[in-house]
């Protein structure tokens, strides 16, 4: 019967480990383009060795010791190869190596990875982060249900065919109920954190290639939605009767006014705050997006309407209870207010709490002057380029330094009509 499958085993010497002329031979072993590498656990001459023809030189008998393990080797890999097929296990060069190494039973799986991600990895992330690796872990198995007809598979068995599957099921996937379907940046985030994950496999060495090698990420680049100077006093104006409304619709005035995200609001508290020699009030905290020792300081210069919002909740029973400034809801509770809020506001553009974090950055600062660099310290980035993936310049401020320049070249021409 012919087989389907590609497969090679060749000997080489690794020259980069050679010590005094002598370097460890491996074996490697190639099956449909994919490979790995058995160490031979024998050294040789570099001299002795002919590559093209896979010969050993000389008659000594550390040479022919050499000369048998070779033969001992190739001959287990081949057995190796043909039990895998008569199993019809999946055939890969790690499935083959890690039989003729005895740890055939502990190949690790996706599944494997993905609850040591969680498990261990997993307490230096944030909930929301986790949230979104949770996320890409579903879509995983409903893609391997689907389409692989498998509830698991082994990390060798993971390459180029099967990320760009992956990503396909993504887009073409049926969302569910209340969900909206995956866009191209979606479909990339998830593409990420599964690159991320396979790169844990391969510094844990259970993997031995990255089957992303090859891919291309590309995110479709688009204007961060912010309200301007119009919406913004709208949304302030906004009556609303429910108390959980008011707060919800001062913690997003707030954010607007300080670029605070949710879970920032959410810990302000008074010792956050500062006063200068010069008696402004100034907020400090640390952007914590991970539990690790990267976390960016930032400080904001308190502008008068975060002041007075302060000032309004800081003794709020469930504040002091809290020990925090703004009693506050879950995420999805608050996003459910704003939508209500946006609605009596007149509003016609899609509005989340991070929606206030690009006001901040755009309308409050960036339109008022404010540089680029300044606004990148005070959101907390660490990169200007991220700063500048938030911060839209809109047509008000082309016009303010355009009609400055057109005033400064040309001090005499009025404009007709």
């Amino acid at each position: 019967m012919k087989t389907q499958h590609t497969f090679t085993t060749l000997f080489f010497l690794k020259k980069d480990k050679q010590t005094n002329g002598n370097a460890p031979l491996y074996a490697k072993i190639t099956v449909n383009g994919q490979f790995t590498h058995l160490s031979a656990k024998r050294r040789l001459a570099i001299s002795d060795w002919n590559q093209k023809q896979q010969k050993i030189s000389g008659d000594s008998d550390h040479q022919n010791d050499v000369r048998e393990k070779m033969r001992t080797l190739s001959g287990e890999i081949n057995q190796a190869y043909d039990e895998i097929r008569y199993a019809k296990q999946p055939l890969t060069a790690e499935a083959i190596k890690a039989k003729v190494e005895g740890t055939d039973e502990q190949q690790h799986s996706l599944k494997d990875l993905l609850d040591y991600h969680n498990q261990e990895l997993g307490k230096l992330l944030s909930e929301g982060t986790m949230k979104n690796y949770y996320t890409s872990e579903r879509f995983l198995y409903e893609f391997l249900q689907a389409k692989r007809k498998k509830k698991n598979l082994i990390l060798a068995q993971l390459d180029y065919k099967f990320i760009t599957d992956f990503g396909l099921f993504l887009r073409l996937r049926t969302p569910d109920k209340g969900q909206r379907p995956c866009t191209n940046n979606t479909v990339m985030k998830h593409m990420e954190r599964l690159k991320k994950l396979i790169g844990i496999a391969i510094k844990n060495n259970w993997m031995s290639h990255d089957p992303f090698e090859n891919f291309k990420r590309h995110m479709v680049k688009r204007d961060r939605e912010s309200l301007d100077e119009q919406e913004l006093q709208r949304f302030a104006n906004a009556i609303v009767f429910a108390p959980g409304h008011l707060i919800v619709q001062d913690m997003f005035l707030f954010s607007c006014y300080t670029g605070l995200g949710y879970a920032e609001v959410c810990r302000f508290n008074l010792s956050h705050l500062s006063r200068d020699k010069d008696g402004n009030m100034w907020l400090e905290m640390t952007r914590k997006k991970t539990f690790s020792t990267t976390e960016q300081k930032f400080q904001v210069l308190l502008l008068p309407e975060a002041l007075e919002l302060i000032e309004k909740y800081q003794n709020h029973p469930v504040s002091l209870q809290g020990g925090v400034v703004f009693p506050f809801y879950s995420n999805q509770v608050t996003n459910r207010y704003i939508k209500l809020i946006v609605q009596a506001a007149k509003i016609e553009k899609k509005v989340s709490f991070h929606t206030a974090r690009h006001t901040f950055a755009t309308t409050i600062t960036l339109e008022n002057g404010i540089s680029i660099e300044s606004v990148a310290h005070m959101l907390g980035h660490a990169s200007i380029r991220t700063t500048q993936i938030y911060a839209k310049v809109r047509m008000k401020k082309v016009a303010n330094e355009m009609l400055a320049l057109q005033s400064k070249m040309h001090p005499r021409v009025k404009m007709v009509g």
